[in-house]
């Protein structure tokens, strides 16, 4: 089996915990909103095939408002692609408005710390200051792009960022996925190490590291 650097990698639950932390008035952290993004992407990947049982819109508003801590605290490049193909929108070309959006902060130190959600997903006033530097050429923003009013003073709307509901819920999936997980990691082991067959060895070896992807080391 290929050597896994679990060290790097965080569970689901350990992902909702840190925006608990967030949500208390902690500074954010880089590694760790890279870390609980890339965890929350593959562990919606594996709740549309059904493998386990997540609340997808309850996990995708964790997304979403990670998604926005990071950007709106940290510096570094976006880009706009396109929603089928995944084609990068080239420089001054119309923002796709059922495409993606993609950040990588300066700072990061994979270069597969890259965070993917949905233009139409982006906070009103997050999207506003994102459109704002596409409109003057620039593909990199900093924190104080985003310092903007939170209500228009023309119509006196106001933009409030969604509020992340269900903690119970996400609670709950995050401590019995990851028993539910445990127990479908060790009976992979156990058919990898009795299997003659070394192409479905890899194949099974393929899927534990999938499954740590989302809930961490399961080698306990």
């Amino acid at each position: 089996m290929a050597r896994v650097d679990r060290r790097s990698r965080w569970a689901l639950d350990e992902s909702y915990r840190y925006y608990r932390v967030l949500e208390s008035g902690a500074e954010p952290g880089l590694f760790e909103l890279n870390r609980s993004l890339s965890t929350l992407s593959h562990a919606l990947y594996f709740a549309e095939t059904g493998e386990f049982k997540l609340t997808r819109q309850l996990w995708r508003r964790l997304q979403q408002a990670l998604f926005e801590r990071l950007v709106t605290n940290f510096p570094g490049q976006f880009r706009f692609m396109r929603p089928e193909s995944r084609a990068v929108v080239e420089p001054s070309a119309e923002i796709p408005e059922d495409g993606f959006i993609s950040f990588h902060a300066h700072g990061s130190k994979r270069t597969e710390d890259i965070a993917l959600i949905e233009i139409s997903r982006l906070y009103p006033k997050t999207l506003m200051a994102i459109r704002r530097a596409w409109a003057e050429g620039r593909s990199i923003v900093d924190p104080k792009d985003f310092n903007l009013p939170d209500c228009d003073r023309d119509t006196g709307i106001c933009a409030l960022r969604p509020m992340v509901l269900g903690h119970e819920v996400m609670s709950e999936e995050s401590r019995s996925g990851k028993e539910d997980a445990y127990q479908k990691w060790w009976g992979l082991y156990l058919q990898a190490y009795c299997t003659p067959s070394k192409r479905d060895r890899s194949m099974l070896y393929q899927h534990m590291v999938e499954i740590e992807e989302v809930w961490g080391n399961l080698y306990y």
